[in-house]
């Protein structure tokens, strides 16, 4: 890989991937769905935000406007003891009476409520359903005592696999950006030694192919005709790209086999025995790995498969997400996270071999 060829691709930060906090829309539509389905008159649902409480609790309260629901930031009561956490419950309710009575009170169709509590940290006790006698200016439910379900959202809320926390967008372009250092990469160590690449050719090559350098070459000429690569999608069907030959591969190798092509790849690549360790082992590939130990060099190359495979179905099943169940957001969105600093650590490694190692 050239110096022209590193000044080309722009490196992205794993860091800036990091998202701290579920949209509102997604809480509020999650805190709906439990009230529909809650037996109990007055639900409590607790959610952690790290961030600003305040404006979270202000976008989520206007998402719910219409709804007998109250959203309130926790300050003072420690939650903190199973058998006082719904006197605690009371003394925030009676520390924001203004905003129960303004969000309660009014001519409602439902005699289900709901509070939700914001606070810095997740609810360190069981989930819990107890009676509770709540404070005589309560809307509706004043001076009686009320059978109150307290749950901690958190990690909870779900949302189909097309989510904005999913990212798919930064997911495609990370493929793409990886596919285009894996290229220079390849096509580099073809033209000086093309018996490094033969393994790896025989692994993927599909009828009707030429040489690979062939196919290097026409898969960079339909890179070209890309005009948004945050919508890259390969398809395994067609062949005509290498992350697509690559995920192909993967998906009919067993992960007790995965060594075998893994070793083709490195091989390609020309890797050095000791690869530059701060590229990022993404779980799945860590889940999937062949039994015993394995080189570094070789470790590395069957990461890059496994990760990229993995982002090929997210995004896929990001495409089909009425076809599936909803999944927690944090789930979700920690996957992604996880798989785009693989994808991201795997091309920087690639980049720094700024020349043909072999």
């Amino acid at each position: 890989m050239n110096a022209t060829s590193q000044n080309n691709l722009t490196v992205t930060n794993p860091s800036t991937f990091a998202d701290e906090l579920i949209a509102p829309a997604y809480l509020a539509a999650a805190i709906r769905g439990r009230l529909a389905a809650s037996t109990s008159e007055l639900s409590g649902f607790w959610f952690q935000v790290r961030g600003d409480r305040n404006n979270y609790a202000r976008e989520l309260q206007q998402q719910l406007a219409g709804d007998p629901v109250v959203v309130l930031v926790v300050r003072r009561a420690p939650f903190d003891n199973v058998n006082a956490v719904l006197d605690d419950f009371v003394v925030l309710l009676d520390e924001n009476q203004e905003a129960c009575e303004k969000r309660l009170t009014g001519d409602m169709a439902t005699d289900r409520h709901a509070v939700v509590l914001l606070a810095r940290n997740t609810l360190q006790i069981p989930q819990i359903s107890s009676p509770v006698t709540l404070p005589a200016w309560f809307p509706r439910l004043g001076g009686r005592t009320a059978s109150v379900i307290m749950e901690d959202l958190t990690w909870r809320a779900e949302s189909p696999l097309n989510t904005t926390e999913a990212v798919i967008g930064e997911l495609c372009q990370l493929l793409f950006d990886l596919e285009g250092a894996l290229l220079e990469r390849l096509h580099t160590v073809c033209t000086q030694n093309r018996a490094a690449t033969d393994s790896l050719w025989d692994q993927t090559r599909r009828d009707g192919d030429g040489t690979f350098g062939d196919f290097l070459e026409g898969v960079r000429n339909i890179r070209r005709e890309v005009r948004n690569s945050s919508s890259y999608r390969p398809s395994v069907r067609e062949g005509r790209s290498l992350i697509a030959r690559i995920w192909g591969k993967t998906q009919t190798t067993p992960p007790d086999s995965l060594g075998k092509p893994g070793k083709a790849l490195a091989q390609a690549l020309a890797l050095p025995e000791a690869v530059d360790a701060s590229w990022h082992r993404s779980i799945v590939a860590v889940l999937s790995r062949p039994a015993g130990p394995m080189p570094a060099k070789r470790a590395f190359a069957t990461n890059i498969m496994v990760t990229i495979t993995a982002a090929c179905q997210m995004i896929t099943a990001a495409a089909h997400a009425d076809a599936y169940p909803s999944y927690p957001v944090p789930l979700i969105r920690s996957m992604s996270f996880d798989l785009r600093q693989g994808l991201a650590g795997a091309r920087r490694t690639l980049i720094a071999l700024d020349h043909y190692t072999g």
